[in-house]
């Protein structure tokens, strides 16, 4: 099992993830956003804007997973970006990710 998406299920029960474009750049504008996930099957143009959304707020993205799995993961359908709004989840899932 994947552990990267264990941890995102994980947080997404406690709480700590924001679904979807819309709702990161938000968590990400109050300065609640820790580290954004962007799905490997992102266009090229939204991933760009993703990562600079993310580098403008200070904010650490990597590009990890598919739409299908970080939508699974959380509960809801595809996501092509989620945002962890916790510093311990964001730290975790960024240790597992630099293992792999």
């Amino acid at each position: 099992m994947d552990k990267v998406l264990n941890l995102i299920s994980l947080a997404t029960k406690a709480g700590k993830v924001k679904l979807g474009e819309f709702l990161t750049t938000k968590a990400l504008q109050e300065g609640m956003g820790y580290l954004v996930i962007i799905a490997t099957d992102t266009s090229e143009k939204s991933t760009y804007r993703l990562k600079g959304i993310s580098e403008n707020y200070g904010c650490q993205s990597v590009v990890y997973g598919t739409k299908a799995d970080l939508g699974h993961f959380t509960g809801k359908d595809s996501k092509s970006v989620i945002c962890i709004t916790d510093e311990g989840f964001a730290d975790a899932i960024l240790k597992k990710i630099d293992n792999k």
